[in-house]
């Protein structure tokens, strides 16, 4: 009987753990708590679209011709989670972009009658990928790309052909298309559903790159360059944005919870992926969502294929980036995975905060820039761009920087008007939006405060500050800054952090006190929302500035394609290389499956292993119609024999088998007196995902004096001093059978 009663108490333990970490699926739904009775149960629904449109161009974010696009690394998608509380519906959208404009918000939604959508409850924001497309955005000044004059660019060409451009009316027809599809989507999958928040922390990721404006904050005055991370009062922690906040999404079915999306912060710039890695990507936000997703699906034992949609909103990351100290696609992939890792831990924090009758009520305005008083003082009425902001920033300098005309820390000895002491250059006008869209929005017990552009930490932090007394007896613990959102208006600083014009300074076009007079606005809807009052109406304004959806498409591409290069076989890490002609600049692709497909050959038929929708392909396509298709095996691809599979839009090509054997590029390093097995690491905009810098589990074979000595399992080699050690070639493997191609001489 004791036996027995202890088998159960540990059985007991074990189900309360598999609870806690998997519960969407064994966890059966409860009755609403006393505190949220009064509200109506939640509906839920997930979607997502590709908005990766043709290739060409340019890419938005570097704003230079230094960025081409020749083809495709990741996709591109437009994620949505809808809620719906009784009356009161609301989507919080992602969408992979540098920027989004607030009338192409309003275009997707018009797309949809009758479903109870609007900008006004559309709460849509960029992840900021500077890896995305250019020259869709309303507001022409987005559109702009400057000339790259390091490879012999003609400036006055350049400049007349892209300086304050309308955009593309098939792009924005494409992606204002897609991302409406994306709200239907999520819009008819609504189910009973339930909702709660997780929060963690993630350092070691970002560092701001203005420090010195950043410590202006608390009255440190440093030229530019010479701050410290150490000067701030909070230490490092203090200089970037730490929090990861995640709103989960289950449905219920069947009396349990299964997970089907997330909605999750933070504050990171996507600037890993440089101006010249040629190809669409989604940075770190794109692999940090597909991890996430894989995650999620793993820990809920979800069925093969099954796809949470990974909502990543990027916060207020104006002065902080991973792409400081990283660069190219593969660290992009690490940067990724360890965001993923910390979502990860609030998704399983969230399991514990679940509620199936959340409190949702939103505010929503339109503010406009109209030369406002706050606090004392004045914002202009004339968007104005700085000299600092045209020195670029620290992960790449713009046109004026690169050629010494403008630099961070250049400005006026005194403030002149509402510009402060900003060197002016390039009045915007109508180039710019002059009134932007705000949103408060509780779900539960926390909200997401709209900004519309790049906030810094110090106005991220002054926000989360003036909002929190306000929303505190609304049950509200934690306010999240959600960046990018509603519309795009560059960046937006603390007085202190412009009056030191760095680049965001310089970027701040409103003026020195255009950050409080949103924050001050902010707070004012706050305050409706917990006082149960309407929000002040709307400043009449147009945010498409005249462009609306027409009927351009890109179109069906070419009705076939012909085969010019085939994949030879390679080693793990390598490259095999598939090569065909088709339409031109990747018009082929079909939007929202698979363009190249990567099968293996087992037990007499081929199977799907990867696809360019995840981040082991990249395939170009120039405006002749070359395309070329790369795969990156992983260091534990299967060996055995593989093959390409293109399928466009009207047409399908097979490639020939090619082989994947073991990797030799493993190097035995001695590190603490045992053997480790280096990885060569990733060549910057060659190599595309992440590896270890060690190889796991290994076996080495030694000749000490030799005679040979096989040691495994990581235990040092322990010979007699004065004898020779080596490892002869292939006397070292790895987990997978990787192996290496050089003897190694230790002693």
């Amino acid at each position: 009987m004791h036996i027995r009663q202890q088998l159960h108490r540990h059985r007991l333990a074990v189900a309360v753990l598999a609870m806690l970490l998997i519960a969407p699926v064994l966890t059966a739904i409860s009755g609403p708590t006393a505190a949220s009775a009064a509200a109506p149960a939640v509906e839920v629904g997930v979607g997502y679209a590709d908005i990766t449109p043709i290739a060409g161009g340019y890419k938005g974010g570097w704003a230079c011709t230094c960025g081409q696009i020749h083809g495709q690394h990741t996709r591109l998608y437009a994620r949505a989670v809808v809620l719906k509380s009784g009356d009161t519906k609301v989507a919080l959208v992602t969408v992979d972009l540098f920027a989004l404009s607030g009338g192409m918000v309003r275009d997707a939604a018009a797309l949809l009658p009758g479903r109870g959508l609007s900008e006004q409850n559309v709460l849509a924001s960029a992840t900021h990928t500077h890896s995305s497309q250019s020259g869709y955005m309303n507001h022409s000044a987005y559109n702009t790309i400057f000339p790259d004059l390091a490879s012999g660019d003609s400036l006055t060409a350049v400049l007349g052909a892209q300086l304050l451009t309308p955009a593309d009316q098939t792009m924005y027809n494409f992606m204002t298309r897609q991302l409406a599809s994306a709200l239907r989507r999520a819009d008819d999958d609504l189910a009973p559903g339930a909702v709660g928040w997780g929060h963690t922390t993630l350092l070691g990721v970002t560092h701001n790159r203005s420090l010195e404006a950043h410590l202006a904050d608390y009255g440190i005055h440093d030229e530019p360059g010479t701050g410290k991370e150490s000067d701030d009062p909070h230490g490092y922690a203090g200089t970037i944005d730490p929090a990861v906040d995640l709103l989960r999404i289950d449905q219920i079915r069947n009396g349990h919870r299964v997970p089907v999306g997330v909605y999750t912060t933070f504050a990171n710039h996507g600037t890993v992926d440089k101006a010249n890695f040629w190809y669409f990507s989604a940075d770190h936000q794109g692999s940090a969502e597909r991890h996430l997703s894989a995650k999620i699906s793993a820990a809920a034992h979800l069925p093969a294929g099954s796809n949470v949609v990974t909502a990543f909103a990027n916060s207020d990351a104006g002065d902080m980036s991973s792409g400081l100290e990283w660069n190219g696609p593969a660290l992009a992939d690490n940067v990724g995975r360890r965001e993923a890792s910390a979502m990860f831990n609030a998704w399983v924090a969230a399991g514990n905060a679940m509620t199936t009758t959340p409190t949702v009520a939103l505010r929503w305005t339109r503010m406009c820039m109209c030369g406002q008083r706050v606090d004392g003082h004045a914002t202009d009425t004339t968007p104005w761009g700085g000299l600092a902001g045209m020195a670029g920033s620290e992960e790449g300098r713009g046109v004026a920087g690169e050629l010494g005309v403008a630099r961070e820390g250049a400005h006026l000895p005194v403030d002149v008007g509402p510009q402060g002491d900003k060197i002016t250059v390039l009045p915007g006008a109508s180039a710019f939006p002059k009134a932007v869209p705000l949103t408060v929005l509780q779900i539960g017990t926390q909200v997401i405060a709209s900004w519309p552009g790049e906030p810094t930490v110090g106005v991220g932090n002054a926000l989360r500050a003036a909002l929190a007394p306000v929303v505190k007896p609304l049950g509200v613990g934690r306010v999240v800054v959600a960046g990018y959102a509603g519309e795009y208006l560059d960046y937006w600083t603390t007085p202190e952090e412009y009056e030191m014009q760095h680049y965001e300074g310089g970027s701040t076009v409103y003026g020195e006190y255009a950050s409080p007079l949103v924050t001050s606005w902010l707070v004012g809807l706050a305050r409706n929302l917990a006082a149960g009052t309407a929000a002040p109406a709307p400043y009449a304004y147009d945010p498409n500035q005249g462009l609306r959806v027409t009927g351009d498409s890109y179109g069906s591409g070419a009705s076939a394609g012909t085969v010019t290069g085939q994949p030879t076989a390679v080693g793990r890490l390598l490259h095999p290389v598939f090569r065909w002609t088709g339409g031109a600049n990747g018009v082929d692709r079909p939007v929202g499956s698979a363009l190249v497909t990567i099968q293996r050959y087992v037990s007499g038929k081929w199977t799907a292993v990867t696809s360019d929708l995840g981040t082991q392909i990249l395939w170009s396509s120039d405006a002749n119609g070359k395309y070329a298709a790369q795969w990156e095996p992983s260091l534990s691809q299967a060996a055995g024999t593989y093959r390409m599979v293109v399928t466009a839009k009207r047409y399908t090509l097979v490639s020939g088998a090619f082989a994947v054997h073991a990797s030799t590029a493993l190097v035995p390093t001695v590190v603490g007196g045992k053997v480790q097995l280096a990885l060569p690491a990733p060549v910057v905009n060659k190599d595309w995902t992440w590896r270890p810098a060690w190889s796991p589990g290994w076996t080495a074979t030694f000749l000490v004096d030799g005679r040979k000595v096989v040691v495994s399992g990581g235990r040092a080699l322990s010979v007699p001093s004065g004898t020779h050690v080596s490892i002869p070639v292939g006397g070292a493997r790895d987990a997978y059978g990787n192996t290496n191609a050089e003897a190694v001489v230790l002693r």
